[in-house]
């Protein structure tokens, strides 16, 4: 009869932590309260055995959104500022979710939901910074790190893209992106099977054939071939790369 005590405990901590997760998913999505749907507060409901059960892998499921924290700098645009606080507003409006947050991360969600727009980014980075510095306990310190370390290699990843698609010979960019893709198993995996066909036969291509694989994967983002949302990425690289930087 004790070794239900155990995974129960376990399963707090990681809903606790999911919990602060599921903030910065809302942050990164950019929704408010009102469009938070029920089945954010429904995982981590841990009310009946099938959700203890279920609580590690609904942890896990929500741990993806403290990069919504995590890319703030205390110096990162206001709109950064705005996202955060409206996750923690959406936060705050689901007591179920809220309540299974450490006293210490309830306190700072509610400043930044409560700041006044000149200090949201700081409030948001506070967070950022307590996370990772495990004030908020080491459950949550454990996912931060390792989700800033994905956070940073995501972002190199986006400067390689532009460069790739400002170049006439993007092949060797491009390459190094599906490489580090592909290194990335859960991030490659949720790529659409046939771009994840071409990533890999562009880093496995022979130095010649790079450009003409390159383009082709471009060609296929910008005209949809990948789907709407790669599509749409494609659109916005292929923005910026035409805007001359200063």
């Amino acid at each position: 009869m004790v070794k239900p005590s155990i995974p129960s405990m376990k399963t707090r901590i990681g809903v606790g932590a999911a919990a602060l997760l599921a903030a910065g998913a809302m942050a990164a999505a950019g929704v408010g309260a009102a469009s938070a749907s029920p089945s954010t507060t429904a995982p981590v409901s841990a009310a009946s055995p099938s959700h203890a059960a279920t609580g590690g892998a609904n942890a896990a499921k929500g741990a993806g959104g403290l990069q919504a924290f995590l890319s703030l700098d205390a110096d990162s645009p206001q709109a950064a500022g705005d996202r955060a606080a409206k996750a923690a507003a959406a936060l705050v409006k689901h007591p179920q979710l809220f309540a299974k947050l450490p006293a210490a991360v309830q306190a700072d969600v509610t400043t930044l939901k409560d700041a006044a727009p000149a200090d949201r980014v700081k409030d948001a980075y506070k967070i950022k910074t307590t996370a990772l510095s495990g004030g908020y306990g080491a459950e949550i310190q454990k996912r931060a790190e390792a989700l800033e370390k994905t956070a940073t290699g995501l972002a190199g990843l986006r400067q390689e893209l532009r460069t790739a698609f400002s170049s006439g010979n993007p092949g060797a960019g491009l390459q190094q992106v599906a490489d580090q893709l592909i290194s990335h198993p859960k991030v490659f995996a949720k790529l659409p099977a046939n771009l994840q066909a071409d990533l890999t036969a562009l880093k496995n291509a022979a130095p010649a054939d790079l450009d003409a694989q390159a383009n082709k994967i471009k060609d296929t983002a910008l005209n949809g071939g990948y789907g709407a949302k790669v599509q749409k990425m494609a659109e916005a690289l292929q923005k910026k790369a035409a805007t001359p930087s200063t």
